[in-house]
């Protein structure tokens, strides 16, 4: 209705899976790294798990192009399946021949055996991909197991792809699934689009769409990133009917008007319960927040120095943040838990606590926020360079950063798992020299990145390392001076 309009040759926000519209913000282009990463390890099982709309589906698209033409797939979108009917589905979806009314599990399982065999014979690789795995019964994850056992003695002959909601995570913590978590080689929680990718989000699907201009103002792309929580595809709904909106208001471009009726549209009577009933708040608190993150600098506020927890004083719940808060804010978590140690909840989110006792010049050099621990149990959050750390400090630290791939896999100290490929690669990418013992490298790191040198691989080294990738999250922001631009 609103193309001609707007000059646009077709749709931009349909939530229809169209290739010419894929966009990968940081968060996928890292899910996908982390992805790849496990498809050239050794082990059987990679994990994908995020909310409903975060673009999973985009993700494993984008890794299934990039897999090499000797590639052999199988697609299985309904999970609702019992241990028989899997293996009789992934025949089908190998094009394995078999006597559909008198096929045994036995039988299914020696065809797939002879597949696999034959398959890896021929320089084959064989990949299964399994949407909504959180539906999966714990019999049929146990039996894709026991097909991932077959394997030669560097690789497995199969491959499975588990993709789902978080609740995936929580069926592969049961105990009688233990054998298989301890197989999964690359495992990524996909979070929603911080501020600027939902900008360039809207504004690469209006160009694909043809628009000549930009068609939202910066307040209404605040606005949508909000009340969309960077969901892609909550976004995509609320942007379509925000330019509706903008249509029949006759306005040339949308503004927060437009969006907030398109909330209103989108969430019809029950904008005043659950997450609607939030939006007007969470709008008009968005300035604020934005300025604190970017302007603070620096944070003092009290926390407890041992488990790193939350402190919810009712008294100064309406001023400031405490520092674990707008920590996780800077990577965009949502609010840490009050009865959790805050290193225990951030590793949901894929990412580490790096801690320990280092001079400040030393903690800043992977360029990441960090907090520092004062003597009188306060913490001051560290977000700015060549910020002066306060008089009682102790010379103590805290950082996250992102969780290298495999790092947390049971044979990540293996030498050629997923992790130690992947350590290798970044000593390579710094030109380290390789025929040194790792120890040596280290050492030759240290010293080049002007870190503690130990010649181990100690938490400002791993840090420093994550920090060369181009991973999203936030990063110490120059302090401006008077007069400068």
């Amino acid at each position: 209705m609103y193309l001609n309009y707007f000059g646009l040759h077709t749709e931009p926000f349909s939530i229809a899976p169209d290739p010419q519209f894929l966009y990968l913000s940081e968060r996928h282009q890292e899910a996908l790294a982390h992805l790849s990463y496990g498809l050239q390890g050794s082990g059987g099982f990679i994990l994908l798990t995020g909310e409903v709309g975060t673009g999973k589906t985009t993700v494993s698209r984008a890794l299934l192009e990039q897999l090499p033409d000797h590639t052999r797939t199988a697609f299985i979108l309904n999970p609702m399946l019992n241990a028989d009917e899997l293996l009789a589905t992934l025949c089908d979806e190998f094009g394995i021949r078999y006597n559909r009314r008198q096929a045994t599990v036995k039988q299914l399982t020696d065809k797939l055996s002879q597949f696999l065999l034959t398959a890896h014979a021929q320089g084959e690789q064989c990949v299964v991909l399994i949407d909504e795995a959180q539906h999966l019964q714990p019999q049929v994850l146990e039996q894709l197991r026991l097909l991932t056992n077959l394997e030669t003695n560097q690789y497995k002959l199969l491959r499975v792809i588990l993709i789902g909601q978080p609740e995936l995570q929580d069926l592969l913590r049961r105990r009688e699934l233990r054998q298989l978590a301890q197989r999964i080689t690359a495992r990524y929680h996909l979070l929603p689009l911080q501020l600027a990718d939902t900008e360039r989000y809207i504004n690469y699907r209006l160009q694909v769409a043809g628009a000549q201009r930009g068609l939202f103002d910066a307040a209404a792309v605040r606005a949508l990133h909000v009340a969309s929580e960077g969901i892609p595809r909550r976004l995509n709904l609320l942007c379509d009917r925000a330019l509706l909106a903008a249509y029949n208001d006759q306005q040339p471009i949308v503004t927060v008007r437009q969006v907030k009726q398109a909330v209103i549209e989108l969430d019809g009577g029950q904008q005043q319960s659950g997450r609607s009933r939030n939006h007007g708040l969470m709008l008009g608190m968005l300035a604020l927040v934005v300025a604190l993150l970017v302007a603070a600098g620096q944070w003092w506020f009290s926390g407890p120095r041992s488990a790193l927890t939350v402190n919810t004083d009712t008294t100064a719940a309406n001023s400031v943040q405490h520092p674990l808060e707008a920590l996780a804010a800077l990577w965009r978590l949502p609010s840490p838990p009050t009865n959790q140690p805050f290193c225990d909840w951030v590793e949901q989110f894929e990412l580490l606590c790096v801690s320990g006792r280092a001079r400040l010049d030393q903690i800043v050099q992977p360029n990441r926020p960090v907090l520092l621990q004062l003597a009188n149990d306060n913490l001051q959050l560290i977000t700015q360079v060549n910020t002066v750390p306060e008089t009682n400090w102790t010379g103590e630290f805290t950082t996250l950063i992102p969780q290298p791939p495999g790092y947390s896999n049971a044979d990540a100290d293996q030498s050629g798992s997923v992790y130690q490929q992947w350590l290798a690669a970044q000593l390579r990418q710094q030109g380290i020299t390789t025929t040194l013992s790792l120890a040596e490298q280290l050492r030759q790191l240290q010293q080049q990145a002007k870190l503690r040198v130990s010649g181990q691989l100690d938490g400002l080294t791993l840090a420093w390392l994550t920090s060369t990738e181009e991973h999203g999250g936030p990063r110490l922001t120059p302090i401006t001076r008077v007069g400068e631009n």
